[in-house]
């Protein structure tokens, strides 16, 4: 027992020694260490895609396989078998809906894209013709009225620019997808060994984990891996299967209301929608642009009623549903979370922000209960309110 005590002491101190040296080395060459964990990350990056789409595939592959061996099979065929027709059914149905996206939503896009382009120098003229009449009506003349009628005059050249931009950037954005179609090649490749083979990934793991770590090290790890994957896996799921649900019934309301646009505004609130919270609203502002653009204020107005209806289904009743208690803080931490992560990582740090610290508060929690009870105290926290 004195043996076993002295190890994980020496082992303690160890880790703690090796985590200051390495921190200290870190601090004092941070750029190349930057430097040289983007060039692993690049020559990683087919590895790390694979991974992260055989995370994300993973729940669904569950559930195919479920039903294949509840209704198909009868539960009389062997758990391999069922595997690999699990994953090449999956990834059939993934393949028929990005060759649907491709054949019929991509063209739809950019035809809506290139009407909206020809359509803003209008929209633009007659919006200052509109607010220069306005302006010198109220009496607003002399350098006043020049000031603002050439600031709106270079605003609204400054979104045609943008505007016109959007199609050529697109062009670009498919050149670059383009050039990584090897990367994918080799991350869908990855990510099927990793879904046919993940129990035997997982055991190698834990076997060496068994060989040369403490079992108490090992216990907390597990436990923090299966919070963690708890959390991410329960959030990344609900909030794309929420996002993919808002974007069907916005299709639908904005079809019955006859708006223009439906598919391509459509399109923006589902990937807007992604984002918990502050998601709907990003989502909402080109909508009402483009909504105000073509079709005049009246519509505007009605299509930003539209998008608070369909925002109170989503929070109040999709969310809750689908989503349930994931994510497991208030609103202000959520909000703190998107704004910390996306100025320290851009997108990616909006989209993992969240359940990341969601991922923290619960291994917090989980080691205030436990220091509650070794005190013989309450773990509620309503005990603490007064």
């Amino acid at each position: 027992m004195h043996v076993n005590m002295d190890k994980n002491k020496v082992f303690t101190y160890l880790t703690i020694t090796l985590t200051s040296i390495s921190f200290y080395f870190v601090i004092l060459n941070f750029e190349y260490v930057i430097k040289m964990w983007n060039t692993v990350i690049g020559i990683l990056n087919p590895f790390l895609l694979g991974i992260a789409m055989a995370y994300l595939l993973w729940r669904p592959l569950k559930w195919i396989e479920k039903n294949l061996d509840k209704f198909i099979f009868r539960k009389k065929m062997g758990k391999g078998i069922i595997r690999i027709i699990g994953v090449i059914l999956l990834y059939l149905i993934v393949l028929f809906v990005l060759m649907a996206l491709v054949s019929f939503v991509l063209p739809q896009i950019i035809s809506s894209l290139n009407l909206l382009y020809h359509k803003s120098p209008e929209f633009f003229k007659t919006l200052e013709t509109s607010l220069n009449t306005l302006l010198i009506q109220n009496g607003v003349e002399g350098s006043v009225y020049q000031i603002i009628s050439d600031f709106v005059g270079d605003l609204s050249g400054l979104i045609m620019q943008v505007t016109g931009k959007m199609i050529p950037l697109m062009v670009e954005l498919s050149l670059k997808l383009t050039s990584g179609v090897l990367n994918t090649f080799l991350g869908v490749v990855v990510s099927i060994y990793c879904l046919v083979d993940k129990e035997n990934f997982f055991a190698q793991i834990k076997k060496l984990m068994h060989a040369i770590l403490p079992n108490k090290i090992i216990d907390r790890t597990s436990e923090v891996m299966n919070i963690f994957d708890d959390t991410f896996g329960r959030y990344f799921v609900g909030q794309m299967t929420d996002a993919l649900i808002v974007g069907m019934l916005c299709f639908i309301m904005m079809s019955i209301c006859k708006f223009e646009f439906v598919l391509l505004i459509s399109v923006i609130v589902t990937c807007t929608n992604v984002i918990p919270y502050i998601g709907p609203f990003i989502g909402a502002v080109p909508g009402i642009f483009i909504i105000l653009m073509t079709g005049g204020p009246v519509q505007a107005f009605w299509f930003i009623v539209m998008i608070f209806i369909l925002q109170q289904i989503d929070g109040n009743i999709l969310v809750p549903k689908i989503i349930g208690d994931s994510i497991g803080v208030s609103g202000f931490w959520v909000l703190f979370a998107i704004m910390v992560g996306g100025g320290l990582f851009g997108f990616i740090g909006v989209l993992l922000g969240v359940p990341t610290l969601s991922v923290v508060f619960k291994l917090l929690k989980v080691y205030a209960e436990n220091k509650l009870r070794q005190k013989e105290k309450a773990t509620e926290t309503s005990a603490y309110i007064k």
